[in-house]
């Protein structure tokens, strides 16, 4: 188990300085337990990635107390999340690796079109929570374990309701861990290599999730207040080479249904109609970098619309990216049959929408 705390301090994205903030800086406490990996466990898997640990974790921050202009305000977010860590270097008593957080944040305080007008960064009181980044640990003793961290979180609710333009933090901080067994310091002999499906593969898959659009929001005035929930769907098809156990990379095409109101918030925002026209079909080209670990995988993906009218108030920009995760299912020959969770964001922070989905490998 472990104790940390996180000194953490808001960037100013989408102009959260002028609107909201006049102090930038929050304090974070949390505690997580988990389970470590050892050489003892003869895992291959857990080997490969240098024996990462797994911990169910919980944090409280308190952003509430920072300063607020103009009367908004912003609550304090507790955070329930599973973490991932691993080493990429190990020396004696030093070890320097990556590590995520994944999970769920609760604030009290969110956009109100009355009381909290200004606040356009928080549109709900249930958030998803992700942070990333590296952690340099120092055995001082068997059962002990001291962490330097430096971190990156994102707090967005994934556009299922609007105004959500989301909130980024850049945090440092410290971790006090305690093993009820000692460490093990020693890699066992290699073990042998498990099978994997080296070579070109397909994936066909499918996803759906819902997006809620802020300009319709600001189209149709508070009174709107909260705006229609709009079907986002997607069919894709991906050329995926695996090269190595751990690694494989795939490039693919998408084509995308979005359930939209782009003419009329045009005309009510703007008086005038896209000459282009419009279309709820839109269709992209991607490249995607998958991380295997048995039978599930987390992919980046980096894409570009190659067809998109959306009006001229748009809520979909030229490129995309996604963070996601597969888990394939052992009972299906190979694992073919797959379950997916995505989140598909725009100029690298804007979120679009979460997609669950499913697929097939052959």
């Amino acid at each position: 188990m472990s104790v940390h705390g996180r000194y953490q301090h808001m960037l100013d994205w989408h102009g959260i300085y002028n609107d909201m903030l006049m102090t930038h800086e929050s304090i974070l406490t949390g505690v997580q337990v988990g389970l470590d990996t050892h050489p003892s466990d003869g895992n291959w898997w857990s080997n490969a990635y240098n024996y990462p640990s797994i911990s169910l974790g919980f944090s409280y921050d308190n952003a509430g107390s920072m300063k607020y202009r103009q009367g908004s305000h912003m609550g304090d977010f507790y955070s329930l999340y599973l973490a991932t860590e691993f080493d990429f270097f190990r020396a004696g008593i030093f070890s320097l690796g990556p590590v995520l957080e994944i999970g769920m944040s609760y604030t009290p305080d969110k956009y109100n079109p009355s009381r909290n007008v200004v606040n356009m960064f928080i549109g709900s009181k249930l958030l998803a929570n992700l942070a990333g980044g590296l952690e340099a640990s120092f055995r001082v003793h068997p059962h002990w374990e001291l962490a330097l961290t430096g971190y990156f979180v994102h707090h967005s609710n994934g556009m299922t309701q609007a105004p959500n333009l989301g909130t980024n933090q850049l945090a440092v901080g410290t971790k006090l861990k305690y093993y009820l067994a000692p460490q093990e310091t020693d890699k066992r002999a290699a073990l042998e290599k498990p099978d994997y499906p080296k070579g070109l593969r397909w994936n066909i898959y499918t996803a759906f999730g819902g997006h809620n659009c802020d300009w319709e929001l600001i189209a149709k005035g508070d009174e709107a207040y909260p705006v229609k929930f709009r079907l986002r769907a997607t069919l894709g098809a991906e050329a995926a080479y695996r090269y190595h156990r751990l690694f494989s990379t795939a490039i693919g095409i998408e084509g995308n249904y979005a359930d939209n109101a782009y003419r009329e918030t045009d005309l009510l925002l703007r008086g005038t109609e896209d000459p282009d026209g419009y279309s709820s079909i839109y269709t992209s080209a991607h490249l995607a970098q998958y991380f295997h670990y048995s039978n599930l995988s987390m992919n980046f993906t980096f894409g570009v619309y190659t067809f998109k009218k959306t009006g001229i108030v748009e809520d979909i920009s030229r490129c995309f990216q996604r963070i996601g995760v597969r888990y394939h299912l052992p009972s299906f020959k190979t694992g073919q049959m797959f379950l997916s969770l995505g989140m598909r964001a725009h100029y690298f922070d804007r979120s679009y929408c979460i997609e669950y989905g499913t697929g097939i490998t052959f």
